[in-house]
């Protein structure tokens, strides 16, 4: 194989190709038992169901059988690693694996989303979404195992090795964003079930085809590589040996299993604690994740600016402390605490949590691609062995197990728990038109009471549980992080190994190869940051305007809206205007609604284009949800 990204929008482009699968993969981790088993969202808004109150496998065998699919998942990674670093084909190793496993993985995700039983075969859809889950998670796995490994060949050094991380980083936070942030509104906004916007997003699936093009290696680059330049052949079982017995892997792994395990089932359950736990709709759920994903490329800059000055190790320990305090917003903003009203309360401490846990979200990302690629890559220069795919596959194990574990067993079972204050627990599941919160009032309270009187009575415990077992996940990672090296830098990672295996020469990894291009790595983060960090504003700017529109016909809100965020300063002009639109809807609704137009101008003169300025938007918005909150009375 050779360094084929030899410009700068193949580097850009090459980090792209995973975005289409990781997104259906993000979507599928934490939609799809909420879509099958909606019980976390409670009596809340139930667009993320495949319908409302209805559940359509067992919950008492799901978990166990969704559990063993993910630990099935983690452990093929390591044969398929070895397959993928040893192949030998006239079309190199990387690209068949890649080319022969997109059919099977595209088929059985469509699949995984279609419960052939209907409401009632439940056993049916139980066996049939864990055997096409398997199949996808399988052939999800080989696709992106193959395109990992190809990191530190395709890659000249460690500068564009960070850059590529950094884009990788990138796309996974404009994934996240669009998971969390978008798909509720347009859940929301188009009523719009969650498995039919699942279809709509299958053609971003092809994103996988791209590293078939990228990758240059097979006969046309030298057969089998490098026109015969031999490298070390390594057995899969001395593969194994290599990457476990790697003292600064094996300590990576504990402190990204904790990591992993907190944050797995944090994303799991996040329908279930914004919608269920603090009774927030669509919307709302947007603009708090709009809060904690769209600041993450700024966070990843000066993640890095914090990386360079104080080391990887110190930097990362602060974005475990940082999420640990963010996830407790989820229990203090809960309906439990504060109670059904409170809204803007709920608001407040959800966006401090959420902007404190954007510090930690990018690195989060980031890292898992970074060690892994930096210590093969290390190692490949030193000893000539060449298995940096086993890496990836070490590090997908573990967390394949934990997060089954965590997302898959261990919430899948404590989100069926209900709890009323004073009357204990009950196990609940869907009856019939009941749904499981309705099941656990009559439980308690013997016969089923209106809608309200559910929602204010009963609470379902793993979302009152989850961000306590984060916090303490994210805390363990914190101390065990103490042992990680204070860089992952190539000569701190050659002195490292170098004390494992004293016979090797690190003379020649020089101290300051990392420094010549320091300058555009921030340059781009820089860019990035912009493009990313305020790509929500965006989407939340013209979700505004069109909801004004919906109920004032004559607010023109299209030119409002492209003149807003493209000329600077012009968005003072309809910043008034639509001050003072929503104000005479407020009027006409009776709804107390006031908007102080110095807060709507201040932050206007400080951010010149509309979509950066998420403070206006956030007191127009506040504005607009209290004439929702009049008209639903």
């Amino acid at each position: 194989m050779v360094h084929s990204l030899n410009k700068k929008w193949k580097e850009f482009l090459f980090a792209f190709s995973g975005f289409g699968p990781n997104l259906l993969m993000i979507m599928m981790g934490s939609y799809y038992s909420d879509a099958l088993n909606p019980s976390s969202l409670e009596m809340g808004e139930q667009f993320q169901a495949i319908m409302p109150g209805v559940c359509y496998i067992l919950p008492a065998l799901f978990p166990i059988l969704f559990a063993l699919g993910k630990i099935f998942d983690g452990l093929i990674d390591i044969p398929f690693a070895h397959i993928t670093d040893t192949l030998s084909t006239r079309w190199g190793r990387r690209r068949p694996a890649i080319a022969v496993c997109f059919v099977p993985m595209l088929i059985s995700y469509v699949l995984c989303w279609i419960p052939v039983g209907g409401a009632d075969g439940k056993l049916l859809n139980t066996i049939w979404t864990a055997a096409f889950s398997i199949i996808f998670f399988a052939a999800y796995t080989m696709c992106l195992i193959a395109f990992y490994g190809s990191f530190s060949a395709v890659c000249i050094d460690e500068p564009q090795r960070l850059r590529v991380s950094g884009y990788k980083a990138f796309f996974d936070t404009i994934s996240y964003c669009l998971v969390y942030a978008l798909v509720p509104v347009i859940l929301s906004g188009a009523q719009l079930h969650i498995d039919k916007l699942v279809f709509l997003c299958i053609p971003l699936m092809f994103t996988m085809i791209i590293p078939l093009f990228l990758i240059k290696e097979g006969e046309k680059y030298g057969y089998p590589e490098n026109k015969g330049l031999k490298e070390e052949k390594v057995t899969m079982k001395e593969s194994l040996v290599l990457t476990f017995k790697n003292r600064v892997f094996r300590r990576w792994i504990y402190v990204n299993c904790c990591t992993f395990f907190g944050l797995q089932m944090f994303l799991s359950s996040m329908n279930g604690l914004i919608i269920g736990g603090m009774g927030m709709n669509g919307f709302q759920m947007a603009m708090l994740n709009t809060c904690a994903f769209g600041p993450v490329p700024v966070m990843l800059y000066l993640f890095n600016k914090s990386k360079a000055r104080h080391g990887i190790r110190a930097t990362y320990q602060s974005c475990l402390l940082a999420f640990a305090i963010s996830i407790m917003s989820f229990f203090f903003a809960s309906r439990y605490v504060l109670g059904d009203g409170n809204m803007t309360a709920k608001m407040v401490i959800g966006i401090i949590g959420g902007l404190c846990g954007s510090w930690s979200i990018g690195a989060f990302f980031m890292m898992p691609y970074l060690a892994p690629s930096q210590i093969s890559s290390v190692e490949e220069r030193l000893t000539g062995r060449n298995h940096s795919a086993m890496y990836f596959a070490g590090n997908a194990v573990t967390t394949s197990i934990v997060g089954a574990v965590s997302g898959n067993l261990v919430y899948e079972y404590i989100k069926n728990i209900f709890i009323a204050k004073g009357k204990g627990f009950v196990w609940a599941e869907a009856e019939g038109s009941l749904s499981a919160s309705e099941v656990a009032y009559r439980h308690f309270f013997g016969n089923a009471g209106s809608e309200a009187e559910v929602a204010s009575s009963v609470f379902n415990f793993g979302n009152l549980l989850v961000p306590f077992i984060v916090m303490i996940t994210c805390l363990s990672g914190f101390f065990i992080a103490k042992k990680l090296p204070k860089n992952f830098t190539p000569r701190i990672l050659a002195e490292e190994f170098k004390a494992m295996d004293p016979t090797l020469d690190i003379s020649m990894i020089e101290e300051d190869e990392v420094k010549k291009e320091r300058s555009e790595i921030i340059f781009v983060q820089i860019g990035l940051s912009v493009l990313s960090g305020f790509i929500f504003g965006f989407i939340w700017s013209g979700l505004l305007m069109k909801s004004i529109k919906n109920m004032k016909k004559a607010f023109k809100w299209l030119p409002a809206f492209l003149l807003s965020c493209l000329v600077p300063f012009v968005q003072i002009v309809y910043l008034l205007k639509m001050r003072k639109t929503i104000l005479e809807l407020a009027k006409e609704k009776g709804a107390d609604v006031k908007i102080s137009t110095v807060a709507l101008v201040l932050p206007a003169l400080i951010f010149p284009v509309l979509f950066t300025n998420v403070i206006s938007l956030a007191i127009l918005q506040r504005g607009m949800n209290r004439i929702f909150e009049q008209e639903e009375k």
